[in-house]
């Protein structure tokens, strides 16, 4: 359990980056098209929903750490960085970076898929035949819903092509 000062902060970060987000970074670099035909497809349209629950959600994990009880020192958890936990983070960015450049090759459906799978691994996950079972079946519906129904392109890769 983190002490009570530190889930505040990281309360008002998360709220501040939120507010960043909703009033510079989507007016300023999101790519507005003049006519959208349904507003969940408008490129502002869940960038929007995201700011705004990660204003609500900083917002509220703030309010809960300043009126809940101080935390005892003896339950408080240490900041520093286990051997473990830097190897599983220096793995995560590798992940993160292999991840990058498989996109313009596997295409967005595959290199989500196996990225999936790949951080459950790495984060010691226990039921990998139901992460097995998400991470196929999650990109597929979405890809079959934003391609098929939405008639949104999703990228493809040079290798396998979704038909």
């Amino acid at each position: 359990m983190l002490a009570r000062r530190d889930e505040i902060i990281v309360g008002i970060v998360i709220l501040c980056f939120g507010v960043l987000l909703l009033t510079v970074l989507i007016p300023n670099y999101v790519e507005v098209p003049r006519r959208v035909r349904l507003l969940a497809l408008a490129p502002y349209f869940w960038p929007n929903i995201i700011g705004a629950l990660l204003v609500l959600c900083g917002g509220l994990l703030a309010v809960r750490a300043y009126f809940t009880p101080p935390t005892p020192p003896e339950q408080t958890e240490s900041l520093a960085i286990s051997q473990p936990e830097a190897l599983r983070l220096a793995g995560t960015l590798l992940l993160l970076v292999a991840t990058l450049f498989a996109l313009p090759r596997l295409g967005m459906v595959w290199t989500t898929m196996i990225t999936f799978v790949a951080m459950v691994l790495l984060t010691g996950g226990k039921r990998l035949v139901w992460a097995i079972v998400v991470a196929v079946l999650l990109p597929l519906v979405l890809y079959i819903f934003f391609y098929k129904i939405a008639g949104v392109a999703i990228p493809q890769g040079r290798f396998v092509r979704l038909p």
